[in-house]
C-alpha cells in the first residue's frame, strides 16, 4: 500500500516537471521529469501486486486480517491477498519458554516463593481465534496469571515441608491446572513442559529444618550408642552361658571319669614339652604314661 501511495506522488511530480518543462527555470529538469514518471508508474503498478504476496515462513502460522478482523489462520508457505483489503500477522508456533517467581502462602500459613519455567506452544489450527480473543501479548495477559493462580491453589493444599517432600506431586498438579486454563485460548503446554526451578522459604522456616535435621541425625546416633551397648551387652551373656556351661562339662567330666583324670589331663595341657612319667603329691603316685596311651590310671600309695 504504501508503495502505491508513493507511486502516485512520484507520478504527480513527474508530470508537474513536464508540464513546465518548456519554462527556462524547469526546462534542465525535463529528464528528471521522465525518471520520475517511470517510477511512478512501477510503484503504482508493481507496488500493489508485491503486497498482494505474503510468504508465512517455518515455525509460524499467518492470521489474515481483512480491514483488521481476523478471518482465518493460514500455514507455511506463499500467499495471495487483496492489495489494500487483507493483511497478515505471523505468530510463533514453537516450543517457546516464560520464565515466572510467583509467591504464596502454604497449609501451615508459610510464605514461599517458587521460581519456575514453563514450556508452550500455539495451536496453529485456532491462531485466529487467540488473535481476536487476546492479541499478541498473551504472554502478560494469559500465561503469567495463569501460572500465579495455579501457584496459590495448589501451594495452599501442602504444608511447607510437604512442598519440599513431595515435589513432584506438587509439579504434576501446578502443570495440570495451568495447561487446563490455557488450553482454552489454544495454548498448548506439553507433558513435562513445567519445571520448578526452586522454593524460597523464610529465614525462620528454614532454621526450623535445620534444626529439625540436627535433632534426627542425634537421635539416630543415640540409637546407634544403644543399639552397639544392647550387642555387647548380649555378647556378654553369651560369653557368660558359654562359660557356666564349659564349667558343667567339667563337673560331669569329674563325675564320669574321676578327679584324677580330668586334673591330670588339665595338667597335660599345661606343659612345656618335657613331661615326666610319673607325678604324685600327698602320698599318691599317679602313672602319666598310662593315662597318655588312653589306659585307667593307677595310683600308688
Amino acid at each position: 500500500m504504501g508503495a502505491f501511495v508513493l507511486g502516485i506522488l512520484l507520478l504527480v511530480v513527474g508530470f508537474a516537471l513536464r508540464s513546465n518543462a518548456k519554462n527556462p527555470e524547469f526546462k534542465k529538469a525535463a529528464p528528471f521529469a521522465v525518471l520520475l514518471i517511470l517510477g511512478g508508474v512501477a510503484l503504482a503498478v508493481i507496488g500493489p501486486i508485491a503486497g498482494s504476496v505474503v510468504i508465512v515462513k517455518s515455525g509460524y502460522v499467518g492470521v489474515k486480517l481483512r480491514l483488521g478482523a481476523a478471518t482465518s489462520s493460514l500455514p507455511e508457505g506463499l500467499h495471495v491477498l487483496v492489495p489494500g483489503v487483507e493483511e497478515v500477522e505471523l505468530l510463533e508456533v514453537r516450543t517457546q519458554k516464560v520464565e515466572s517467581q510467583a509467591t504464596a502462602a502454604s497449609r501451615d500459613l508459610q510464605p514461599v516463593t517458587t521460581d519456575l519455567a514453563l514450556n508452550f506452544r500455539i495451536d496453529s489450527s485456532k491462531a485466529a481465534d487467540l488473535y481476536k480473543g487476546v492479541g499478541t501479548e498473551y504472554a502478560s495477559r494469559i500465561i503469567a496469571p495463569a501460572v500465579q493462580e495455579a501457584i496459590k491453589v495448589v501451594t495452599a493444599q501442602y504444608t511447607a515441608e510437604d512442598l519440599i517432600r513431595q515435589r513432584g506431586k506438587v509439579k504434576t498438579e501446578v502443570e495440570n491446572l495451568i495447561a487446563a486454563r490455557l488450553l482454552q485460548y489454544a495454548i498448548i503446554v506439553d507433558p513435562g513442559g513445567l519445571s520448578i526451578t526452586n522454593f524460597e522459604f523464610s529465614p525462620e522456616f528454614n532454621k526450623a529444618i535445620e534444626l529439625k535435621q540436627i535433632a534426627q541425625q542425634d537421635a539416630e546416633k543415640q540409637k546407634f550408642v544403644l543399639q552397639r551397648a544392647e550387642l555387647e551387652k548380649q555378647t556378654k551373656i553369651a560369653q557368660a552361658q558359654g562359660e557356666a556351661e564349659a564349667a558343667k562339662l567339667n563337673a560331669q567330666a569329674l563325675q564320669a571319669a574321676g578327679g584324677e583324670l580330668v586334673v591330670a589331663r588339665e595338667w597335660i595341657q599345661k606343659w612345656d614339652g618335657q613331661v615326666p612319667q610319673v607325678s604324685g603329691g600327698g602320698g599318691m603316685i599317679i602313672d602319666l604314661g598310662s593315662i597318655l596311651k588312653g589306659k585307667p590310671a593307677t595310683a600308688t600309695n
